[in-house]
């Protein structure tokens, strides 16, 4: 029985293996021109779906100036949001920079024999 098993493991193993990597290999196709434009125009929708903007609470009425935020204010916003974010980022490494200096494993003295001593002394 157990020969069996073994028998079936050590064949049918690299067979499933076999197998599947023809079933990748056939799936990884290339897609036609009508597909891949389908597909970047659901990406497209997706990311417009993102960019509106979601509707206010009951509780907060938007201000004037927030109701007439162009999508380019929201991008200046976003930017600087993210130079903020890279300037606290370059803030934070300074100060751990001398933690991150590597031991040197070098010595800075200088070898040579020991001074002779004169006779008198």
């Amino acid at each position: 029985m157990t020969e069996i098993l073994w028998l079936l493991i050590v064949i049918g193993g690299p067979i499933l293996i076999a197998v599947l990597l023809a079933y990748a290999m056939l799936n990884r196709r290339k897609r036609s021109t009508g597909e891949v434009a389908a597909q970047r125009s659901a990406t497209r929708q997706l990311y417009e779906e993102k960019e509106k903007p979601a509707p206010a609470p009951l509780s907060k009425v938007a201000t004037p100036d927030e109701a007439r935020e162009t999508p380019a204010t929201r991008s200046l916003r976003a930017e600087q949001a993210r130079a903020n974010a890279e300037e606290e980022l370059e803030e934070g490494l300074e100060d751990t920079f001398p933690a991150s200096d590597p031991v040197s494993a070098t010595s800075t003295t200088t070898t040579g024999a020991p001074k002779q001593r004169r006779n008198g002394q």
